[in-house]
């Protein structure tokens, strides 16, 4: 995957919305404060950027300078996979309200996992094969979401809400954080995202001896990392976590 982004939409993934009807939806569906604080990832030519400042501040990032007049925004340049924790340390957003290049879905949701203890919501356009992903309890990513979130699908966009249209349907989806123990216990795993599962689980389970987290974890899925299983193992897995 191409993260460098340039300036052709084919290759940056972006697609602007230009629905109003669409815009005022997605903006009431964030039920926005005035005291929140709302990252945007791809602005582009900042139709939501204008209706989301409406109500509180925006961080608005996108991977092309575009600034535009409109009060309580910062605008910043980057790519949002590079910069993603930084951001949170630096503005403190509680929310992400944005309509996501597509082709940077997967890596930006687990981004986007990591960080979901401190956000109140999250509602994104999204392609409709994600979203399908997403909603699903036969993949890893879909059953990470399901366990650390209440996923609601709010609604189809056709492509004709788009300028150019992406060749594919969208949906606008919402993510409001679980909090009980198995919750927990997966959002300590995309946290540990880059030790085996057996390191992970580790210092998931720092109350018990090393010898009691061996017998745990003795199977031999907690050799890998949590993102190199197969969705075949990570359906074995989520069934060993549920019992444990």
């Amino acid at each position: 995957m191409d993260n460098s982004f340039g300036r052709n939409l084919d290759q940056t993934g972006q697609h602007y919305m230009i629905d109003s009807t669409l815009i005022k939806f997605i903006v009431n569906s964030a039920e926005l404060e005035k005291d929140d604080i709302v990252l945007e990832i791809g602005y582009g030519k900042g139709a939501l950027t204008k209706e989301l400042a409406k109500k509180c501040k925006v961080i608005a990032i996108d991977i092309e300078e575009n600034k535009f007049d409109v009060k309580n925004v910062i605008f910043i340049k980057d790519n949002i996979l590079n910069v993603f924790p930084k951001l949170y340390e630096t503005y403190a957003f509680n929310k992400i309200v944005a309509n996501i290049p597509y082709n940077i879905s997967e890596p930006l949701i687990k981004l986007i996992f990591k960080q979901h203890k401190e956000l109140e919501s999250v509602v994104l356009t999204i392609g409709k094969n994600f979203a399908t992903l997403l909603t699903s309890n036969d993949n890893r990513i879909g059953i990470i979401a399901k366990h650390i979130y209440d996923v609601e699908l709010l609604k189809s966009v056709k492509p004709r809400s788009f300028s150019p249209p992406p060749s594919v349907d969208s949906e606008v989806i919402l993510f409001e954080p679980k909090s009980d123990a198995l919750s927990d216990m997966y959002s300590k795993l995309v946290l540990l995202d880059d030790r085996k599962l057996k390191n992970a689980m580790e210092k998931i389970f720092a109350d018990k001896t090393k010898r009691q987290v061996k017998e745990l974890t003795k199977h031999s899925l907690f050799e890998k990392k949590l993102y190199e299983l197969s969705n075949k193992e990570f359906l074995e897995l989520d069934n060993i976590l549920r019992e444990l």
